[in-house]
């Protein structure tokens, strides 16, 4: 495989192969912001973090989106987090979750005074 998820010999066009690396890339980014979950969450959230992993190596992009919006459910990450989350699905033409996304953002924890 290459670094879209997919097979060399697989045919994809050059615009989908470029909105699948945005969308991998917002999606990196938002795991990266997500804050340690609180300790009754711990072996959920280390789950859902396993499946994330195995839905990039798979290309399942939306498997991986819906899994970090359950992460971000469980561990309350600030707005950056669901506003890499809603852009992704705008990418993916995920218009339920764009929805979905855009209700979650105002209740996202303010980062700290000084970011």
């Amino acid at each position: 495989m290459d670094r879209t998820g997919i097979g060399s010999d697989e045919m994809v066009s050059p615009e989908l192969a470029a909105q699948w690396t945005m969308v991998r890339a917002l999606l990196g980014r938002a795991q990266a912001t997500l804050p340690s979950p609180p300790l009754r969450h711990v072996q959920a959230c280390a789950k859902l973090y396993e499946d994330f992993a195995d839905y990039l190596e798979q290309n399942e992009l939306e498997l991986a989106l819906d899994t970090l919006m359950e992460l971000g459910h469980l561990t309350s990450p600030g707005g950056g987090f669901w506003r890499d989350l809603e852009r992704a699905a705008e990418v993916m033409g995920l218009t339920d979750r764009v929805v979905a996304l855009r209700q979650a953002l105002p209740s996202a924890p303010l980062p700290p005074d000084g970011e």
